[in-house]
């Protein structure tokens, strides 16, 4: 194509922006072969029109094109490209485009289209005229011009490194706090606010945020006159831009926390403020809370404001004509209204601040609330209870006997909405304080629910059974089973007298957590209800409102299923197959619940029926592997000047918005729905691997090929989490002739490449975890030695940085040591740090059994990392760890090379000997186990302090404390640790090691219960002993046999001793 002239070129301009689908994408044709052709022609025509045409629509699309065309970096970079002259005009006529520029729809794509072309330029220093250019716009500009210079300075922000904005803070504040002030109109004020909140939210040091602190006074003050002007637009734009302060830099407001809060609840409780100004002042009060609730909980009665203003807020809930007979509160779903933002922030503010703060605010308010003739108070007091429970669980359970009675006295109001609220509590409380909750208040709680179900209000009734199924996840069935033939029968009456879908519906999802919860109980109840569930199943829906009581009926039956077994369920799970399968081949709609409902019914059929459902394998994994494997439908688009504010979204779609150095704004779109269904199927596949893993073999290099990418999966956790726990399946599952050496080498190589980038703790854990668990499932040295290697740096780099962030958190509970909640938050992130170490010790322990040239790493590695953990800089937690390693180190690796581990025998035996005294008992636990570790494999070095192990050993068991709970499980250990001293070092010069010393010890603590595998040790050894006539443990003339006897009868059906076991102790009973 020939270079075109100008007039022609502008037609292609023009096109462009062309409705027409055809004219616009032959006019993108042409625009892209100049682009590519003739770069600098494109350029310099451009620039032609925005500065000589009169066409405004025409300018703006031309600064938008030559936006994209010049601000591209990496390899489609046009800029650098252009002629050094000609790069010189461009960025002089940007500049005099931008203060000559009246029309402000092309302003701002002029100024983006600055922004986007500094950010490449400024941090190299090629651009030395802009930024005097803006500081002079803002200072002498007509009040256009200073908008547009402060807009730039937001881009910018948002593009250019942190490092490189440093030398420019001071003069930065200078230039907000004057273009803050009063003589300048209000748009240049507020973009003063967004610039503010650009630059604040990239700065990493809290010094140079801090250093903004001054101009938090001027934007407080410029809201206030944009509301008293009636400029209500503009302040709920300054006051969203405050919100993005305080998500992610708070302490910007930490020195004016009070004025800021006071002026926010002004304007939330303000009349003359619309409701949209309102409800962001509440929403950046919470975030402020939210962020900094250290220095939150410090501002002089600002809970006292916030809260009984949350709590008017809910008295605004409006009488609906057919409330009582819809499921659903609201015709109009996108409607935010008060009650709305007040139920959320009586959740958020109850636990940011916790329940010290909140308790005293909320128990006399609410009950004031609940002792008012009026009944959105009624309803609102019990909503506000049940938002605040979780945040205030400590505070409310002290006394939770008289806000539980209090809450069932309005099971009985007079008014529809109250008694529904009433009910919601009940069901709140039981999910918040589970289970004591269920144990301590069964017999109140259950038959006041029972009574509801006969309410004349369906809505109550469908309630009620939401409630009920609360109550039953976590409730003991000992305390549950007096009630449910009532309970049943009720819920059958319900079932069978509603015409109500959205009744029936939470009627079959009570039935279903009833079933959980009585397990083969629930077979009493079987032929009651699954003849329904099958009639129901068994007829094609009448129309879409029946598809999601299809979906419920189809989880009822298959829960129920698997309470009551295979053999009573069998027969109908077949059926019921066929039902799922011609479901779903009847082409469901991409919206239609049954869908996933049908994947999880498979997933609990498989379960349920074991090898039985290997049949029904060929007709259903592949539609999993082929959701697994589904693209995730993810677009990345250029946000156009033009459409500014077009937040339209697609329903299951997901759109964030990035701002990319040199790039600019991109809008990404994510299909969450595609994301839901491809996490069900990679959870369902892992449920056949495991339940019916013989039939899963010949879907195992497919199933390798979708979840090893998944590993890396970066749009949703679950999916990397699931991936992970499916590798070691896979292995598990493969027949015994087929090699799996090959396919733990492919594993490893990504499952080192993926813990290393993961983000999130948990999934890190499990990543480690599989690691683990894969090397467990393979024969010994089945990876060469640079694998052993690369693994071996792996953990150890795992193990440092989840260390250095256990650190770092441990001195943050120290800084906030008097706020008790604040620690606790701090204590769970602490938590997920120690389980991700633990992981790792696992890891390596199974390294050291399966792989002889690991030993040389860990002695070079692991060994004196373990040793400066015992040090004194460290707490209990990781001292633990450090003997949990040397355990496994002298166990697995003395097995392999008992040459290797001697040389490092004393100090590890030393540490263990030094920490069986801990008051800490898992520390302790760690310390007994290994000395019985050492008894086995450590010879002539532990025959050394053998007496010395003794004393230690016994001094555990004879703690006061040593059946208790918390302490059982190191007694165990230490009780196994005995046995193994008197195994293997019987004849010690001593004496202390003999039978007459320490089986008296071992006997009197029989049965051992609190750790499985010790306990199975000790039993197999006391049972050889009896078999073998030990006089000490037989008594004299056999005087014990009777008590051995029924010790056999109460350990021979249970999981404390082994098949091998058991069969010696039917010799013993005769």
């Amino acid at each position: 194509m020939a270079t075109p002239t100008q007039s022609e070129f502008e037609a292609i301009v023009r096109n462009l922006m062309s409705p027409d689908n055809n004219l616009r994408n032959q006019a993108e044709g042409m625009y892209t072969t100049i682009k590519t052709g003739n770069p600098t022609w494109l350029v310099q025509a451009l620039l032609h029109i925005l500065t000589t045409s009169q066409d405004h629509a025409l300018r703006q699309m031309c600064a938008v094109i030559l936006r994209r065309a010049i601000c591209k970096t990496g390899d489609d970079a046009l800029f650098p490209a252009l002629p050094q002259e000609l790069q010189n005009s461009v960025k002089q006529q940007l500049l005099q485009l931008v203060a000559a520029e009246q029309q402000k729809p092309v302003r701002r794509s002029l100024s983006h289209c600055v922004a986007g072309l500094g950010s490449t330029l400024c941090e190299k220093n090629e651009w030395q005229e802009l930024f005097p250019f803006l500081f002079n716009g803002v200072k002498d500009g007509d009040s256009g011009l200073k908008k547009s210079c402060l807009s730039i300075f937001s881009s910018l922000t948002t593009y250019v490194e942190d490092k490189f904005l440093i030398p420019y803070l001071g003069v930065l504040r200078e230039a907000f706090q004057f273009a803050l002030g009063e003589q300048h109109d209000m748009e240049v004020r507020i973009a003063a606010v967004d610039a503010i909140s650009s630059l604040v939210v990239v700065l990493e040091e809290e010094e140079h945020v801090v250093n903004f602190q001054s101009v938090v006074g001027d934007i407080l003050k410029t809201i206030g006159q944009a509301l008293s002007t009636n400029h209500e637009d503009q302040a709920l734009e300054a006051i969203e831009a405050l919100v993005t302060i305080g998500e992610s830099t708070p302490e910007l407001f930490t020195k004016s926390l009070s004025d800021v809060f006071q002026a926010m609840i002004q304007i939330a409780t303000s009349q003359q403020v619309e409701e949209s100004v309102q409800q962001i002042a509440v929403e950046f009060c919470l975030t402020l809370a939210e962020n900094d609730a250290r220095h939150t909980k410090k501002v002089p009665h600002f809970a006292e404001a916030f809260f009984p203003l949350a709590m008017k807020w809910l008295t605004t809930v409006e009488e609906k004509k057919d409330w009582g007979v819809t499921q659903e509160d609201d015709d109009d779903d996108d409607e935010i209204t008060f009650y709305d933002v007040g139920l959320e922030a009586l959740d958020r503010i109850s636990l940011a601040l916790g329940g010290r703060v909140i308790e005293p605010v909320a128990t006399g308010l609410i009950a004031q609330y609940l002792n008012n003739p009026d009944w959105q108070f009624r309803h609102a007091g019990l909503m506000a209870l049940s938002q605040c429970a979780e945040g205030c669980a400590k505070q409310f359970e002290v006394n939770l006997g008289s806000i539980v009675h209090m809450v069932l006295k309005h099971l009985g109001d007079a008014h529809e909405r109250v008694r529904w609220a009433a009910v919601h509590c009940i069901a709140q409380l039981a999910n918040d304080f589970c289970p004591g909750f269920q144990l301590a208040f069964h017999s109140a709680v259950l038959p006041a629910l029972m009574r509801m179900l006969s309410d004349s209000v369906p809505r109550i009734v469908a309630h009620t059974a939401n409630a009920i199924v609360n109550f039953m996840d976590e409730a003991d069935v000992e305390y549950t089973q007096p009630y449910l033939d009532e309970l049943v029968t009720k819920l059958l009456m319900v079932l069978q007298n509603s015409t109500l879908k959205f009744v029936n519906e939470e009627v079959l999802a009570a039935f279903a957590s009833i079933a959980e919860n009585c397990e083969a109980e629930f077979v009493k109840y079987y032929d009651h209800i699954v003849p329904y569930l099958k009639q129901l199943l068994s007829q094609p829906p009448a129309d879409k409102q029946d598809r999601m009581l299809r979906a419920k009926a189809m989880e009822c039956i298959t829960l129920i299923g698997m309470s009551v077994g295979k053999e009573k369920f069998a027969p109908d799970a077949k059926q019921l197959m066929e039902m799922l399968h011609a479901t779903l081949s009847s082409k469901l709609e991409s919206d239609d619940p049954q869908v996933q409902y049908i994947l999880q019914a498979w997933a609990r059929i498989a379960k349920c029926l074991g090898e039985e459902f290997h049949p029904y394998l060929p007709h259903v994994v592949p539609y999993f592997l082929d959701q697994a494997a589904i693209q995730t439908d993810v677009t990345v688009t250029d946000v156009d000047d033009r459409d500014e504010g077009n937040d339209d979204e697609e329903e299951g779609v997901e759109t964030l918005m990035l701002a990319i150095k040199g790039v600019g704004d991109r809008r990404i779109q994510i299909k969450t729905s595609l994301l839901q269904d491809k996490s069900l199927a990679c959870s369902v596949i892992e449920s056949f691997l495991e339940d019916v893993p013989q039939g899963m073999s010949p879907y195992v290099e497919r199933i390798s090929q979708i979840m090893v990418p998944l590993l890396k999966f970066p749009y949703l956790g679950e999916i990397r989490d699931t991936a992970s726990k499916c590798l070691p399946l896979m292995l598990a599952c493969l027949p015994p002739h087929i090699g799996k050496s090959d396919m733990l080498r492919h594993f490893a190589v990504h499952i080192l490449q993926a813990v290393q980038c993961e983000h999130d703790v948990e999934v890190a854990c499990s990543l480690v975890e599989c690691f683990q668990r894969c090397i467990n499932a393979c024969d010994m040295n089945a990876m060469p030695d640079n694998m052993v290697f690369d693994c071996s740096t792996m953990l150890k780099k795992v193990f440092d940085e989840s260390l250095r962030r256990r650190g770092l958190v441990s001195k943050q509970q120290k800084e906030v040591a008097e706020d008790e909640d604040e620690v606790e938050k701090l204590e769970a992130e602490n938590e997920g740090e120690e389980e991700l170490l633990n992981q790792v010790v696992e890891a390596v322990g199974a390294m050291v059994k399966k792989y002889q040239s690991f030993i040389p790493h860990f002695a070079n590695t692991f060994y004196p990392m373990c040793l400066g953990l015992l040090g004194d800089g460290y707490g209990d937690v990781e001292k633990r760890l450090a003997l949990c390693a040397f355990d496994d180190f002298v166990e697995h690796g003395s097995q392999i090379s008992q040459e290797a581990v001697a040389p490092y025998l004393q100090p590890i035996i030393s540490a263990l000997l030094k920490h069986c005294s801990s008051a800490d008992a898992d520390l302790a636990q760690a310390a007994a186990y290994g000395l019985g570790v050492c008894a086995q494999y450590g010879g002539q070095v532990f025959r050394q302090i053998a007496p010395e192990a003794v004393q230690q050993l016994v001094a555990i068991t004879k703690n006061p404390r040593a059946q208790e709970e918390a302490y059982a499980t190191t007694t165990a250990n230490a009780l196994s640790s005995m046995v193994k001293l008197i195994k293997f070092h019987h004849d010690h010069d001593s004496g202390l090691c003999r039978m007459d010393n320490l089986g008296p010890i071992v006997l009197a603590n029989l049965p051992i219960q609190a750790d499985e595998i010790e306990a199975r040790f000790v039993h197999e050894e006391v049972v050889d002993w009896v078999l073998a006539g030990n006089p000490l443990v037989l008594g004299e003339n056999h005087s014990n046999l009777p008590a051995i006897k029924e010790l056999c009868r109460k350990l021979i059906d249970t999981d404390l001793v082994n098949d091998g076991t058991k069969e010696k102790m039917k010799r013993i009973m005769g």
